[in-house]
């Protein structure tokens, strides 16, 4: 699998993410597809702001980042999760 890069085609502006529900530590987010349907997507509550509750909307805005400091590099993180995978079937 390659990482995309940075120069991927952007949309023009950040889109919108709406918070659908927040229950046992997940936040269930909705945003639109390329086709315009709403789509959920389960995320940690925790990497949102404090305060956020059902309800809240969102632009969501992702810019390029440097490795944390204590990530030494790419092949030793999927090195490290992949010890850690059991090789079962998955289903989305």
């Amino acid at each position: 699998m390659s990482t995309p890069s940075h120069t991927d085609k952007q949309p023009s502006s950040p889109p919108h993410a709406f918070v659908d529900s927040i229950e046992s530590g997940l936040v269930k987010l909705l945003l639109q597809d390329e086709s315009g349907q709403w789509r959920a997507h389960s995320l940690p509550a925790s990497i949102l702001p404090t305060g956020t509750k059902e309800g809240t909307w969102f632009r969501l805005v992702f810019q390029p980042s440097d490795p944390p400091a204590e990530q030494q590099s790419e092949a030793a993180l999927r090195q490290k999760l992949s010890q850690a995978d059991q090789g079962g079937d998955f289903s989305l």
